[in-house]
């Protein structure tokens, strides 16, 4: 497994003890889990807004209202 060292403040070190404290996990656990997390809801978000693109120059969306007059259900 490799190594990763992160420099934090006295007082970060101490918070995020509490919180690797406060859910069961070493702070090795809790920087991996959080980092990774927020990587992946990066990476989540980049992806949607690259999608959300490419669907507003080709949107063929209707409202709620127009499908139903469509459908005949009104």
């Amino acid at each position: 497994m490799s190594e990763v060292t992160i420099h934090v403040s006295e007082k970060e070190k101490a918070l995020m003890l509490a919180m690797a404290d406060l859910n069961g996990l070493t702070i090795s656990e809790l920087a991996r889990t959080m980092i990774l997390g927020t990587l992946e809801k990066q990476m989540d978000l980049a992806t949607y807004n690259e999608a959300m693109k490419e669907h507003q120059k080709f949107d063929e969306s209707v409202s709620h209202d127009e499908m139903k007059k469509e459908l005949g259900l009104c």
